[in-house]
């Protein structure tokens, strides 16, 4: 047994320490208010991504829906005047579309169940009935974020979402 212990320590010991600038893995993350809870995955910043998504293109990153969060929401809320009951829903991020229309995020209702994918940016948008969409507008935050994170802060009767990716964040506002 104590032969196995040391084997154990030295092959631990020679073990390669990782790559300097190694980023960590995709995983979900979460974020809490009363009666919501918000799930995201640690996307990692990637400021010619970015670019790409906010000018006009029919690039591979313009062409597709990007889901990048979820919503439970355990107790009523409104968003945008919009009621939304008890439930599940997907935040998605429109690119800016090749005629120029601009960004854009969706609020859809999904069913129960994760759709975000531990190690995969990349994860197909949920099929849902569409809440909500409407033009997205970020600012230039500070500092930079080396990847997505989202805060969920207290406001008055209810809670803000705050998203930063980056350099550029945004904000939207849920009510009770």
């Amino acid at each position: 047994m104590s032969l196995l212990v040391l084997l154990l320590a030295l092959a631990q010991a020679a073990a390669p320490p990782p790559a300097e600038g190694q980023r960590p893995a995709l995983t979900i993350h979460t974020a809490d208010a009363p009666g919501a809870r918000v799930f995201y995955l640690n996307i990692p910043w990637g400021p010619e991504t970015f670019a790409t998504m906010a000018r006009p293109a029919d690039s591979f990153y313009n062409l597709r829906t990007w889901p990048f969060a979820r919503l439970e929401a355990q107790k009523p809320l409104t968003f945008q005047g919009v009621p939304l009951p008890p439930g599940n829903y997907a935040l998605l991020f429109h690119p800016n579309t090749p005629d120029d229309k601009g960004m854009s995020l969706e609020l859809r209702k999904v069913r129960p169940g994760e759709f975000l994918e531990p190690g995969n940016v990349m994860a197909r948008p949920p099929e849902g009935e569409t809440i909500w969409r409407a033009p997205v507008r970020f600012d230039t935050a500070a500092g930079t974020s080396p990847d997505l994170k989202i805060d969920v802060l207290p406001g008055k009767g209810g809670f803000q979402l705050k998203v930063q990716y980056g350099d550029h964040w945004t904000t939207t506002d849920f009510h009770y």
